[in-house]
């Protein structure tokens, strides 16, 4: 790999960046470990690789100015499209980022809400 690319798998680089929020609407009352903040390059790397592989939910995640929530059926969706680019990618961002998600989104319901997971955009 080139040295003039080596920095997009620091996460340093994206310390500063605005983050992209995915959290769990359906809990009794906010809990710190029921969120995720992913820095919103690497959201875009995510999502965009789910265009580049023709999937059908990550592709649409691409930001709004109000909060995105996803039904159970639509948790399920992009559960298998996480799944799905975090094998056919060797990139240990996009992997962090990916269990990440997964774990968040693989908790279960408290029935506070008909929304499994809300994603807000910067």
């Amino acid at each position: 790999m080139s040295d003039s690319f080596a920095d997009r798998f620091d996460t340093a680089r994206y310390v500063n960046e605005q983050p992209v929020r995915l959290f769990r609407p359906d809990r009794y009352g906010p809990q710190d470990d029921e969120a995720v903040s992913v820095p919103e390059p690497l959201w875009h790397r995510i999502r965009l690789l789910g265009t580049a592989y023709n999937l059908h939910l990550l592709p649409v995640l691409d930001g709004t100015t109000d909060p995105v929530f996803l039904s159970d059926g639509q948790v399920e969706q992009l559960l298998d499209e996480l799944r799905f680019v975090g094998t056919v990618v060797d990139d240990p961002l996009v992997d962090a980022e990916v269990r990440a998600i997964l774990a968040i989104a693989q908790l279960a319901t408290q029935g506070a809400s008909k929304h499994h997971l809300g994603i807000e955009f910067p």
